[in-house]
């Protein structure tokens, strides 16, 4: 099966059709009658004005940002990471300029603070921003069309002192706005083009960093090119407004999303505790069971087995037309040989009972449907248990659609608790990974008792009964679900992690074709840290890689005691040997030198052409990492 190409094309910049400012449109039509002079000839003109308003001040609302990197609230190995911030509009970095006399130059600059010098933001109103004094630096301004006293704006204040050493010169600020976009292999674009603006400063391991998007409309000298800092002191403040903001936490490399899944727990592959000596005990442990603590009706106390619907195989178990379920005591099985029940069936039977009335409305409407429905209950029944698992909602023939949804729910385990999923905390231990099937015939009893809400009568058995002895449709006894639980800080740390499953075994960086990709039907967080994740058919292959808005450009993984250095990459993307060492502005600080660092790259590269914000861009990735698994067994 041939795929197409998938290319992403780095653009030095994108400016809007029309800057931000005042426009007038004058328009002339002049009328008159050929070869006579009758009608004298006439003259009609309309002038109009308009506005293009450029964003100036007000926050950016998050439907604007595409992504930011390092993710917001993360915790994780960034020492060696320039943050970025990714916007859905792609002019948005050029629709003002920092000086009036070039229009290429972008408005927008990202700065890292660390702890110690992160400025506390404020929300004030557009007046109290036009009227800043004293110690406090900002520009005068004149509003434009639609801006009025009361507009909210967030602002930091920075002292001079700070801002000087980690602000970026002009050369600079060129240099880290770009945009990309995703072509076909013929440069046909296949999305809309989305503006990136890069930092220019490393975050320090082991503290809390905070990023701010900050504004610099017409805040550099004209001349000179360098910021205007209106006469300020060491310590006087530069008032910024800010665009957009957020933090995150630099932690050493075993916090690495690499690092954190190749040491990833996969002993067992699936959920199970380990093998006692004991042959009898061992049966079960295999397969999935634990030991629970059981209270009879009559009061005794026992000890039971129990495995939960994320089975260690497939199951062989199938309703008939004998399993007449009136409680869910029948659904209880004992094992001679070591004088203990299985109550897992008898388990599901009797939560899927309990679910369905703890949403009462729901119960009342089965109930009244059901009783509306009496005579040709049995037929209906079969279409709500077995209700195909792909998500609908619309009606399903005259079953009501909350009902329908409320089925197909239970068919991906949807609103069971977690301790039914996973019942033993061994099963799956801090940064663990295992696989599962789903048990259908736990599944069924699931559905089964959410159905017997409204069983009255004998009658009501008796229809029930009838619908066992109906056959299932093929594709619903064919289907087959299976599926992983992750327990790791890389669900937490990445909250855009790209999961891929395959029915083909491979290893390595074996390619696997979309041929063999499984749809996921589920993928949910079920904790901070914990990700379930569910897949129509059998799972041979998991992949699992950073969201592509996430990866992130930056420098080599910095080694303690030797030099900071970047690795060569070609503008197609290929990995080149050899690398540059990274300059800096201020290397305590973190703050590099972007005009000089895309020289040496020049350099190292051997290229004839100076370097533009899209070469930069594109030598400055440091990829997606993938981490692959293969299912055992």
């Amino acid at each position: 099966m041939s795929t197409s190409t998938v290319k992403v094309q780095f653009i030095q910049h994108r400016q809007p059709p029309l800057d931000s400012g005042t426009y007038t449109v004058e328009v002339e039509q002049k009328v008159k009658t050929e070869g006579s002079n009758k009608i004298p000839e006439q003259t009609f003109s309309k002038e109009l004005t308009f506005y293009v308003d450029g964003h100036r001040f007000a926050p950016l609302t998050p439907d604007v940002i595409y992504a930011v990197f390092p993710p917001a609230g993360n915790l994780g190995e960034y020492s060696n990471a320039l943050p970025h911030i990714i916007l859905k509009r792609g002019t948005l970095p050029w629709e003002r300029t920092i000086k009036s006399t070039n229009s290429n130059l972008p408005w927008l600059a990202l700065l890292l603070f660390q702890e110690s010098e992160k400025p506390e933001p404020q929300t004030i109103k557009l007046k109290e921003l036009k009227a800043t004094s004293g110690n406090t630096k900002f520009p005068t301004f004149i509003y434009e069309p639609g801006q009025n006293d009361e507009d909210v704006v967030t602002v930091i204040d920075v002292p001079k002192n700070i801002l000087e050493k980690i602000l970026p010169p002009e050369k600079d600020l060129t240099l880290l706005a770009s945009v990309n976009q995703i072509t076909n292999e013929n440069d046909k674009p296949l999305s809309e083009p989305l503006a990136t603006i890069l930092g220019n400063r490393l975050p320090k391991k082991g503290e809390v960093s905070t990023v701010h998007l900050v504004a610099l409309e017409e805040r550099y000298d004209k001349d000179s090119g360098e910021f205007d800092y209106q006469g300020a002191g060491p310590k006087d403040f530069i008032r910024l407004v800010s665009l957009a903001s957020w933090s995150f936490t630099c932690v050493n490399s075993k916090h690495n999303f690499d690092a954190l899944l190749k040491e990833i727990d996969r002993e067992p592959d699936t959920l199970r505790l380990p093998s006692q000596n004991n042959h009898p005990a061992k049966q079960y442990l295999d397969l999935g069971y634990v030991p629970l603590h059981h209270a009879l009706r009559q009061g005794d106390k026992t000890v039971s087995w129990y495995h939960s619907p994320l089975s260690t195989g497939q199951s062989q178990d199938k309703l008939t037309d004998t399993d007449t379920v009136a409680i869910a005591d029948q659904l209880m099985r004992y094992d001679p040989n070591t004088g203990m029940f299985d109550v897992s069936y008898a388990m599901a039977w009797q939560l899927g009972r309990m679910l369905t009335l703890q949403n009462q409305s729901l119960a009342v409407e089965i109930f009244n449907w059901k009783r509306s429905k009496a005579q040709d209950l049995h037929q209906i029944q079969q279409q709500v248990l077995h209700l195909p698992f792909k998500g609908t909602t619309e009606t399903n023939g005259d079953i009501p659609t909350a009902i329908a949804n409320w089925f197909q729910d239970l068919e991906l385990l949807k609103n069971v608790p977690f301790n039914y999923l996973v019942p033993d905390t061994r099963l799956l231990p801090p940064e663990s990974l295992r696989f599962f099937w789903i048990d259908s015939y736990w599944v069924d009893c699931l559905q089964d008792g959410a159905f017997s809400v409204g069983r009255v009568t004998k009658e009501d058995l008796r229809l029930d009964v009838q619908t066992r002895s109906l056959p299932r449709s093929k594709t619903q006894s064919d289907k087959t679900i299976t599926g992983f639980l992750l327990n790791s800080e890389v669900v937490s740390g990445w909250p855009g992690l790209e999961i891929e499953g395959y029915v083909t075994p491979v290893t390595g960086i074996d390619f696997v074709g979309p041929e063999n990709k499984l749809t996921i039907l589920r993928r949910d967080l079920l904790s901070d840290n914990i990700l379930l994740c569910f897949f129509a058919g059998e799972v041979k292959t998991l992949d699992l890689s950073i969201k592509g808005s996430s990866v992130n450009c930056g420098v080599d993984p910095i080694k303690k005691g030797t030099k900071i250095t970047k690795g060569l990459r070609n503008l197609d993307g290929e990995q080149k040997t050899g690398n540059i060492e990274v300059p800096f502005r201020n290397e305590n600080l973190g703050v590099i030198n972007i005009e000089e660092m895309t020289k040496r790259l020049k350099q190292g590269l051997n290229v004839p052409y100076d370097f533009t914000s899209a070469q930069l861009a594109a030598t400055m990735i440091e990829g997606s990492p993938k981490v692959r698994f293969v299912a055992r067994g």
